[in-house]
């Protein structure tokens, strides 16, 4: 009876464990399957680039609201020792074009401007167009530089907003609206104080530092952003309008490459960087190249 009883004790032990493991599957096999012949494309990039952020040395081209209280003199002997070295650098890129934040509305002239400074008869200014694209393109031999810029017009709906605190009260998001912009003029102020006691180096390798792309991105994310509902997006048209300036950017230099293999060097407002890497490094003709890994 004894032997009886442990047999069935054991018989329902075994079909226990068996009720409470799971049964193994087989691994799915579709998905690698899909994966293997998925249209991808892959292919060793033709061209590399290369995107310089920068503020701009002479400050005339500065869109914030906050105006600086510090300004860099660019022309110190110290910052101007700075500037050899980062023309070295850049220089080890071996950049086959150098383009700049300039309309090509206006190439003739700035290649008449070029041309002058190449014969010694103009002396450049402050700004990093001089500073850099200029030096630079003189010293590789380029025959001129290339005008990229390209500025839509505003979208209607911002045009037509006279207090943006008034609209941001009567959509119901004010408070959301001022914490993030409290945020951004701290950005802002931040990046002005930087310059009363850093270089021009220190100041380019922050601007070209994967923790500026992150907050340049946050930017657009976060304060004028939050203005709009359902029939009223102010705050979205801006930001379109940000993507809408860069990604004709973007074509403006894929329309100038004609050789087989070209490397770019874009000398930008640091504020585009982080939007033309993303624009570049999904691009699969183009192999993007950090100013901060030379």
């Amino acid at each position: 009876m004894r032997i009886l009883v442990n047999l069935l004790w054991a018989s329902l032990c075994l079909v226990s464990c068996q009720k409470g493991t799971p049964a193994v599957e087989e691994p799915d096999k579709s998905l690698p399957l899909l994966q293997a012949h998925f249209p991808s494309i892959d292919k060793e990039p033709a061209h590399q680039v290369l995107v310089l952020g920068s503020f701009h040395f002479d400050y005339q081209m500065d869109a914030s609201d906050v105006k600086g209280k510090y300004r860099m003199d660019i022309l110190s002997d110290e910052n101007q020792n700075q500037i050899r070295s980062i023309l070295d650098d850049l220089g080890s890129y071996k950049p086959t074009k150098i383009m700049i934040e300039w309309p090509p509305r206006i190439q003739k002239r700035v290649d008449s401007l070029y041309q002058a400074y190449l014969r010694n008869e103009f002396t450049p200014g402050r700004s990093e167009i001089y500073q850099l694209g200029f030096r630079l393109a003189k010293e590789l031999g380029h025959e001129k530089v290339y005008c990229i810029d390209n500025r839509p017009i505003m979208p209607k709906a911002i045009g037509e907003i006279e207090d943006l605190d008034v609209f941001a009260e009567e959509l119901g998001q004010s408070a959301l609206f001022h914490s993030y912009d409290a945020e951004n003029k701290r950005l802002t102020t931040y990046l002005d104080s930087i310059q009363q006691e850093n270089t021009v180096l220190d100041v380019l390798r922050l601007y070209n530092s994967p923790v500026y792309a992150k907050r340049s991105k946050q930017l657009w994310t976060t304060g004028m952003v939050n203005l709009g509902t359902f029939d009223n997006y102010a705050g979205t048209d801006l930001t379109g309008h940000w993507y809408r300036r860069n990604t004709r950017i973007f074509s403006n230099v894929l329309s100038l490459q004609n050789l087989e293999q070209e490397r770019v060097l874009v000398i930008y407002g640091a504020m585009h960087k982080w939007i033309l890497d993303e624009l570049f490094e999904n691009n699969p003709d183009y192999e993007l190249i950090q100013f901060n890994a030379l």
